[in-house]
């Protein structure tokens, strides 16, 4: 089973380095735009496009980095089914979960793009109420990109993938599916269900599986750390 949250820490921490390096240039913007008269900072907020600067920082390469991962996944989930002697699936199977791996990258960027507003916002406010510059800064930070909210839609995004182009993969064959992930104090109802049920140890058919509590691609909903694996 691939490793999603490993490829999600990688992409996390190359977002944490373009942010610590963001926030340095914040700092010194927000000093400038302190000191400078009101007409200044109208015309300069105008021209700012903080997700440009983002993307001349890296972002877009961290993003397509983080997007090669969804390759990675396809491939496993196809290499399975080639050793198992299960043909390669249709183009329009493959083109579905290419428009799932775009909204996916798209719902990445729109993040970062309402956290480019939000800064934008935040340092025009600030300056314009002529708060002090440590008020400023500070505001800024909270509005942090690297959040957990950022995280989780990274994780989910992936997962559910995963998920997908396996279920895609093996869709109609004659194979079982067994529910995979932990058991423990976290694990939500459905997906506890799905995991004690006696079925999963002989392995669920496809319409089992996916007329259980926990069906392919939605499995327990959002965030949820589990999977459908063949058996």
């Amino acid at each position: 089973m691939p490793n999603v949250q490993a490829s999600v820490d990688v992409f996390i921490a190359e977002i944490k380095r373009i942010e610590k390096s963001f926030d340095k240039d914040l700092s010194r913007l927000a000093l400038i735009l302190k000191n400078g008269t009101e007409t200044e900072l109208i015309k300069a907020t105008r021209q700012l496009d903080f997700l440009a600067t983002l993307k001349a920082k890296g972002l877009v390469t961290a993003l397509d980095g983080f997007d090669a991962e969804y390759t990675k996944m396809l491939s496993i989930a196809i290499a399975e089914a080639k050793k198992r002697g299960i043909p390669a699936f249709t183009a329009t199977s493959i083109e579905g979960l290419e428009v799932l791996r775009d909204i996916n990258y798209e719902r990445l960027l729109g993040s970062f793009r309402d956290y480019s507003e939000a800064t934008k916002s935040s340092l025009f406010r600030g300056i314009y109420a002529n708060e002090s510059i440590n008020s400023i800064t500070k505001n800024l930070s909270n509005e942090g990109m690297v959040t957990r909210h950022l995280n989780l839609i990274a994780y989910d995004g992936l997962k559910i993938f995963d998920d997908m182009s396996r279920y895609k993969v093996f869709q109609g064959q004659d194979v079982k599916w067994i529910y995979m992930g932990p058991n423990d104090a976290f694990t939500r109802d459905e997906c506890q269900s799905t995991l004690d049920n006696e079925r999963n140890a002989k392995g669920y058919t496809e319409s089992e599986a996916s007329s259980s509590d926990t069906p392919f691609g939605i499995r327990g909903g959002f965030n949820c750390r589990h999977s459908w694996e063949i058996r």
